[in-house]
């Protein structure tokens, strides 16, 4: 089993990159963003680097912005000062330890990091932490991976001679119906967003003719990807609500789905 040890250590690495598709992050902040309108006490728990932390700020009240990572939070606090915010309060700290914020926020978000947490169990604890911490009629939007919707993907590609997407060695997805079933103890779930139609050009139809492999900072790809995944987000934002896949199993195609949880008590 992946060790905690590990995973904290690779996250310190300055080589780590905590998702090279700016075009899919964007789709992901699209959803956060539609839930903020200036009143929001945000928490955006596990914030790495801040990429999408000084988009989110802007649209709210207040925000705090917790990261375990040294080096994550160090290049956070520089995006923060360049951005010149002065509504975001920076903390070192984890979603195992939320103690100090009961109910302090009207929304809190995860990226793709209950994820990194290496058990089911840790899992289930972080995400009820993260519920002690959301007002009552609160938000969690959980933005995170499964493997049900990974494997989706990759049957397609699979039938296509395109080899599997592998999962990452620090990760740990959730399992779609587990998940679920845990959420609805906590929480309505009023949405879940999913990106299918992006999914399918950038990660299926692009490498049909062209290659991609590897990822984060050792990722090579061919140029084509840089105008393919940006061609592809824009066709996603004008008509991917109403584009959706028909699926054997699970609820998306490809791994990162947005859940949008209300919390009921």
């Amino acid at each position: 089993m992946v060790q905690r040890t590990d995973i904290e250590a690779y996250w310190e690495d300055p080589k780590t990159v905590s998702l090279l598709d700016s075009n899919l992050r964007a789709l992901e902040e699209s959803v956060v963003l539609g839930y903020l309108d200036g009143r929001s006490r945000l928490a955006d728990f596990g914030c790495g680097a801040g990429e999408s932390t000084v988009r989110y700020a802007a649209r709210a009240a207040t925000c705090v912005a917790l990261e375990q990572s040294n080096h994550q939070r160090s290049l956070a606090a520089e995006r923060f000062r360049q951005a010149g915010l002065t509504n975001v309060d920076l903390r070192g700290g984890s979603i195992g330890n939320l103690r100090l914020f009961g109910g302090c926020f009207d929304i809190g978000v995860t990226q793709r990091v209950i994820i990194n947490l290496p058990t089911w169990s840790e899992q289930q604890q972080a995400i009820a932490n993260i519920h002690s911490t959301i007002a009552p009629g609160g938000l969690y939007i959980m933005v995170e991976n499964t493997y049900e919707g990974a494997e989706n993907l990759n049957r397609v590609r699979r039938q296509l001679g395109l080899a599997n997407i592998p999962l990452h060695w620090h990760n740990n997805f959730l399992h779609h119906d587990l998940l679920l079933d845990f959420l609805r103890s906590l929480f309505v779930v009023e949405r879940i967003a999913t990106f299918d139609l992006y999914y399918l050009l950038t990660r299926v139809f692009i490498n049909m003719f062209a290659s991609f492999e590897g990822y984060g900072a050792v990722a090579k790809a061919d140029e084509i990807f840089k105008v393919s995944d940006a061609a592809a987000r824009h066709l996603f934002e004008v008509t991917g609500n109403d584009v959706s896949i028909r699926l054997a199993s699970g609820s998306s195609f490809g791994p990162i789905q947005a859940f949008v949880l209300r919390k009921i008590s």
